[in-house]
């Protein structure tokens, strides 16, 4: 598979010196960017109405979500009747200058599917696209941070990125970290950067990063992937069990302690934690965690299953073997003797996990493909091929 970000000269260059420590403009990154993304592959995924909905199709104007009452009307299809976004509609907002975000892109695109990967495999995070489609000169968001580290990719027209000087420190998705706009344009600072990204371009912005950006173009076009990664905090949640299965975790506070007594059950409770994380086997909670963190992405291959044929599982409980010259299936205390022409057919099968008719076919060319089919139906009839 060809690969559109991952380079071992990026690769290196990017974990060094900007991977969580700052932003990173690199210029026509991406290949054959108009494959992936352009008007009209965007145009083509729009008419594709059934995918849409209140949750991932999104439009604003002028630092403002437009109501999604106002671009959808009543649509009936196979899942009965459902809100969906109105051509009419929408092509009449854009006409004013509103912006369109589609959520969860990649999910609707297998080269956006195939970055999504990619990004996963550079950064072992979890990875979700939105799609921003803008107009020259209309802003849909003020200066404002993320939650996530953003590699933006652009695919049309040009946008101006503007980078401020502040970071918030490590923000997650809680109360605590909601900021009114007029309070994020303070907490942003001075402006210390403009980039103008132009097709094939990737900006990476860590985490907490304050920016914004606006269209320099009708139809600029760019993809948004948001990179999150493990944090102690999800281990808590995820160790939770091993609190509640901890006899002092369970235990009553007595009524009236004194302060004294305080301290010390802060004592014992910070010596119960420490028992409950500092083990070997939360350590290894956490490794596996950090590795499968990740979301699997895998594409379809239905092609290569109808070109491969048939797949059969082979059974590890019916053991091949030999004796006196002659070939036999065992199982158990049940012996079962392999017809001649049917040996190496059968030795082979038994020594491998699944076997399919273009395996068997490709592997012994010089057996005609009735025998390979007869030798394939016995062994289904033994339970030795599932």
């Amino acid at each position: 598979m060809s690969k559109y970000i991952i380079e071992d000269e990026f690769e290196n260059n990017f974990y060094k010196n900007f991977f969580g420590k700052k932003y990173l403009h690199k210029k026509k990154l991406i290949k054959n960017f108009n494959d992936i993304v352009s008007l009209e592959i965007l145009d083509d995924m729009l008419s594709k109405t059934n995918i849409w909905n209140k949750h991932n199709f999104l439009m604003m104007l002028n630092k403002k979500q437009i109501n999604y009452n106002e671009f959808s009307s009543m649509s009936i299809d196979i899942s009965g009747n459902t809100n969906r976004p109105n051509v009419n509609k929408v092509q009449k907002l854009v006409s004013k200058g509103a912006s369109i975000i589609l959520n969860d892109i990649e999910k609707y695109n297998s080269n956006l599917l195939k970055i999504a990967d990619e990004l996963q495999t550079l950064t072992n995070g979890r990875c979700q696209g939105n799609l921003y489609f803008s107009m020259a000169s209309h802003q849909a968001f003020g200066p404002h941070f993320d939650l996530h580290d953003v590699f933006a990719i652009h695919f049309e027209g040009e946008k101006v990125w503007n980078i401020y000087e502040n970071i918030e420190d490590a923000p997650i998705n809680h109360p605590a970290f909601i900021i009114s706009s007029e309070e994020r344009v303070q907490r942003a600072g001075k402006l210390i950067d403009q980039v103008t990204l132009k097709p094939g371009d990737l900006l990476y912005i860590p985490r907490g990063q304050y920016h914004d950006a606006l269209a320099s173009e009708n139809g600029a076009i760019h993809v948004a992937f948001g990179l999150t990664y493990f944090k102690p905090i999800d281990l808590m949640s995820i160790i939770w069990d091993k609190f509640i299965l901890n006899k002092f975790m369970r235990k009553d506070i007595k009524v009236n302690p004194s302060r004294d007594e305080l301290k010390n059950m802060l004592s014992k409770f910070s010596k119960e934690v420490e028992n409950i994380i500092d083990t070997d086997n939360t350590l290894d909670i956490l490794e596996n965690n950090i590795k499968s963190w990740p979301y699997p992405i895998k594409e379809y291959s239905i092609k290569d299953l109808v070109l491969e044929g048939i797949r059969y599982d082979v059974t590890k409980s019916v053991k091949f073997f030999k004796r006196d010259s002659q070939s036999f299936l065992k199982s158990g205390n049940n012996e079962v003797l392999i017809p001649e022409e049917f040996e190496k057919l059968t030795e082979f099968i038994l020594s491998k996990n699944y076997v399919t008719e273009k395996i068997l076919m490709n592997e012994f060319k010089n057996i005609p493909k009735n025998n390979i089919l007869e030798c394939i139906k016995n062994l289904k009839n033994m339970k030795v091929l599932l």
